[in-house]
């Protein structure tokens, strides 16, 4: 996949309903005491949201992995650009690999796998064993132990 422009600029108050909603659910008449607006406004705007694809109606739940012995293992990987759309496919069918960036700097591969806790050495070999098969070395490998901070909004 090539990298494309965004052409969808988002307003003040946009931005402001998809944090709000990233954090949880929160009703229109929430959100519209919490911004100073009226419901109807909410609720036309997260309608184009929805629309433009800018947000997608899911429910989510989020986990506090500590709790529940897993541990998040962060591989940065380079990929010659001829491969990494190939690279992707295969990662993406790994159950292990749970998000997978495309980015620009020290590496141009960016995944997350999750394993329990005492089996991060295992779950290591076991990519690397996986990444080999592609002739992909990882350029940095971390395990995480602590999650401080959880937001996937952009603003």
């Amino acid at each position: 996949m090539a990298w494309r422009e965004v052409t969808l600029v988002l307003d003040e108050l946009s931005k402001k309903i998809v944090q709000e909603m990233a954090r949880g659910i929160s009703s229109y008449e929430e959100l519209a005491k919490k911004f100073g607006v009226t419901r109807s406004t909410v609720y036309r705007r997260v309608l184009k949201l929805e629309e433009e694809k800018v947000i997608i109606r899911q429910i989510r739940i989020a986990l506090d992995f500590e709790k529940i012995g897993r541990v998040a293992i962060h591989f940065g990987l380079n990929v010659e650009p001829k491969d990494e759309e190939k690279a992707v496919e295969i990662l993406s069918k790994l159950s292990d690999v749970k998000m997978i960036w495309r980015t620009y700097g020290t590496c141009n591969l960016v995944m997350i796998v999750f394993c329990d806790r005492g089996e991060e050495g295992k779950a290591i070999d076991a990519m690397r064993r996986e990444l080999e098969e592609m002739h992909v070395t990882p350029a940095c490998t971390c395990v995480g132990y602590s999650w401080e901070k959880n937001n996937m909004t952009p603003f």
